[in-house]
């Protein structure tokens, strides 16, 4: 049996402060496939009934979440990561749309990394990360709620990691 090319990705949230967001987080790693959820200095509670409710039937991801005091320390052990941005910066470096970056991660122990909801990622954390990533959305309202955007990205890795498998070949 193949190994599951999303079992070696961790999905990191920086300090998340948000319950329901958690929660939701967790439900929409469990719809694709992924079950490795970091939560660094997080500003809420994972275990509360809120972020349970959203959660719904991905309470074991949510219940298996590690709790991690530092960005450094959640990604150790990973050789590719990859920092999420929801606006332009000036970095040294592109921002990726995912479905071109995300393959990627595919092929080592990885993390995904999304900033906090009302700031993002500070320009000292994105220095963790090999590549950058971005979703493009309207210019006029380019901020998405963070369930939303790990759903758009988780659902881009589940693509990728399918589009990965080797394929049968049925003679008859």
């Amino acid at each position: 049996m193949t190994q599951n090319p999303l079992d070696s990705i961790r999905i990191v949230l920086v300090e998340p402060a948000g319950a329901l967001n958690v929660g939701s987080v967790a439900r929409v790693m469990k719809n694709m496939g992924l079950q490795h959820l970091v939560l660094v200095n997080p500003q809420c509670d994972r275990t509360s009934e809120d972020a349970r409710k959203m959660a719904v039937h991905a309470r074991d991801v949510l219940d298996a979440a590690q709790i991690i005091p530092t960005l450094p320390e959640a990604i150790a052990g990973c050789q590719r990561v990859i920092a999420t941005s929801g606006r332009d910066r000036t970095l040294p470096t592109d921002l990726d749309p995912p479905r071109t970056a995300l393959p990627w991660l595919l092929d080592a122990p990885s993390a995904l990394i999304f900033g906090r909801e009302d700031r993002g990622l500070s320009n000292d954390e994105l220095n963790y990360a090999q590549r950058f990533v971005r979703i493009p959305s309207n210019p006029e309202y380019p901020s998405l709620n963070l369930a939303q955007s790990v759903a758009i990205f988780a659902y881009e890795l589940a693509q990728s990691a399918v589009d990965c498998q080797p394929k049968l070949h049925v003679t008859s």
